[in-house]
């Protein structure tokens, strides 16, 4: 038996040996097989300016695939690349100039990464190259920018400008410049994260096919599909109070919908180090850890991982789920430093104050701030305020943050108007009981001391879960009178 054995380990180090001198001879780096399967990488990213010219330089370890299009409301050019990883130096940050006011990027979905150029004025895009690797100059990916007038760039949008594949029908465009602007003063993107850099995130995802948000360490999480593309811009239909009634009955067990603020190319705020899409992400699963212990609710995330999920499909993910509870999860940041606290917020039409209505309003450019086309979102919108004539969700909504800023009291410095509303997006659900809850302020020292700590985190979740808990005690007693 033993020699057998020492035969085998034998047989087995050959085989390791053979195949690190085949991934040799075959030039796949370090020898490794799994090598040959590793996604290109972004290294650096730069803006050069000249006159009538601003152009994005992207260096890369290898050729990708690439599409460029153009966004309107604001002017916007993405560039979507076959997913790659992102190996910004850390420290490196991207400030405006010549046409691009600001840079972010990120991967957008599985096998699509995403880069959002926000424009400082109307700009065409002249042309985009592949240049090939030099002795002295990595691979890089050219995106020239000129300056146009505002009806000009809007014969852009609702087309591909520029793909690898050759699928683009641009308008014609000046000559190719073949070599970088002068970039004395080139600066890397990075949207405020410290180390090495992943990107300005992470983004979206739209496609069914790509993303289900799933919850699998326990058997009453539950996977939600993301809708199609096609369904974004369209409401389903508002269930009937007695076929609502009817489809819920068939779970005994209520189900809970968290929402982690931001993610993927949204950072949401950025503190000292710290982005707000890593502090909700690490409390929605440590709340959906304390529900399930429980063993009273189902629980699923919206997202739980680095992702962007449009506004619109965290509430349709909770409709189309019939959940019973929807709660979305942020830590904001204030002009003060001084200020600390969280609060409690559900939707109103008009806001309770005009901290309340401009908080609002920055959390609904989520979705700018993640490239995504807004066109058809009023569709959206007007479907949904009809349906707020819906006084009962309204109310639970309001009876549940009531609930809520009570266990939270208890061991969470609150603001002194706890309770606020305001026009958020995320929470038009007409049918879902809806709340957002803002933890506290990632500048304020002390609040992100705290919001970044996994005790004070796990504390919250147990806060947010007793009111939970309460408020289903609250319902099944009026089902029982």
């Amino acid at each position: 038996m033993r020699k057998s054995l020492t035969f085998m380990s034998l047989l087995r180090v050959s085989f390791l040996l053979l195949a690190g001198l085949l991934g040799t001879a075959l030039g796949l780096p370090g020898g490794g097989i799994s090598a040959a399967s590793a996604k290109p990488a972004v290294t650096d990213a730069k803006l050069g300016v000249e006159t009538d010219l601003t152009r994005v330089v992207l260096d890369l370890t290898a050729e990708t695939g690439f599409k460029v299009f153009a966004l309107a409301d604001p002017f916007r050019v993405v560039i979507d690349l076959d997913e790659v990883e992102w190996q910004i130096p850390a420290g490196r940050k991207l400030q405006g100039r010549g046409l691009v006011a600001a840079m972010r990027y990120g991967l957008f979905k599985v096998g699509t990464s995403r880069i959002v150029l926000d424009l400082a004025a109307p700009a065409r895009v002249a042309q985009v190259t592949m240049v090939e690797k030099t002795e002295s100059l990595p691979r890089r990916l050219l995106i020239d920018l000129k300056p146009t007038d505002d009806v000009a760039f809007m014969g852009q949008i609702r087309r591909t400008l520029f793909a690898s594949d050759g699928t683009a029908a641009p308008a014609p465009v000046a000559e190719l410049v073949q070599e970088p602007p002068v970039a004395a003063e080139e600066q890397a993107p990075k949207p405020g994260d410290a180390g090495t850099a992943k990107g300005g995130a992470i983004s979206a995802d739209p496609d069914p096919l790509a993303a289900t948000v799933s919850a699998k360490s326990a058997d009453d999480s539950v996977e939600v599909p993301v809708p199609e593309a096609a369904e974004q811009a369209m409401l389903v239909p508002t269930l009937k109070p007695s076929d609502q009634g009817l489809k819920k009955q068939a779970h005994k067990k209520p189900l809970i919908v968290i929402d982690p603020g931001h993610g993927g190319i949204d950072p949401g705020a950025v503190g000292n180090g710290t982005m707000e899409k890593s502090i909700t992400l690490a409390v929605a699963k440590a709340l959906k850890k304390e529900l399930l212990a429980t063993g009273r609710f189902r629980v699923a995330l919206t997202r739980d991982k680095d992702v962007y999920v449009p506004l619109r499909d965290r509430f349709k993910l909770a409709r189309d789920g019939e959940a019973d509870l929807f709660i979305s999860l942020h830590a904001d940041a204030h002009a003060n430093s001084k200020t600390r606290g969280a609060s409690v917020y559900t939707l109103s039409e008009t806001a309770s104050d005009s901290e309340a209505e401009a908080l609002a309003a920055k959390e609904n450019k989520s979705d700018v701030i993640a490239g995504v086309d807004l066109s058809n979102e009023s569709k959206v919108v007007t479907g949904i305020l009809i349906d707020l004539a819906q006084r009962e969700t309204t109310n639970l909504s309001a009876r549940f943050a009531k609930m809520l800023v009570k266990s939270l009291k208890k061991d969470t410095l609150m603001l002194e108007q706890s309770h606020r509303f305001a026009g958020f997006a995320v929470l038009k659900a007409p049918d879902v009981p809806s709340i957002l809850l803002e933890m506290g302020y990632i500048s304020s020292v002390k609040d992100q001391q705290l919001l970044t700590s996994k005790s004070y985190q796990k504390g919250l979740a147990k806060a947010i879960s007793r009111a939970i808990q309460s408020y289903f005690d609250w319902q099944d007693s009026i089902k029982r009178t």
